[in-house]
């Protein structure tokens, strides 16, 4: 009994440890990711950005992380732009949608804030 209880102490634990990290999905190249609300937004490098809300359509918020491939100035002022939307659909819940789209190449992403 004390095994399976040290065990399953442990599995929670890496699983705690482990599950911010699983949270995070990979766009589809090409697809629009709209979102009805954004709950998070992350600029994790100059090539990087996690938004986390809920997509159009869905219930439960999500959290996808779009990339650029080439790390410049250039994708930082890009990403700024992106992170000045994502926080104006924040802070004004209902009153726009926030688009992200992966693109099929792999090398950027685009940003659209669309008002309703």
């Amino acid at each position: 009994m004390l095994k399976n209880r040290a065990l399953r102490t442990a599995l929670l634990a890496v699983s705690l440890v482990l599950a911010p990290a699983a949270l995070a999905e990979t766009p589809q190249r090409g697809l629009p990711y709209i979102f009805e609300t954004v709950d998070g937004i992350k600029v994790v490098d100059t090539i990087r950005i996690e938004v986390t809300g809920i997509l159009q359509g869905e219930g439960t918020p999500r959290t996808f992380t779009f990339i650029q491939n080439v790390s410049s100035p250039e994708n930082s002022l890009y990403f700024a732009r992106c992170e000045r939307f994502a926080l104006l659909t924040m802070n004004k819940p209902g009153a726009y949608l926030f688009e992200m789209v992966q693109l099929t190449n792999g090398s950027s992403s685009t940003c659209r804030l669309t008002r309703r």
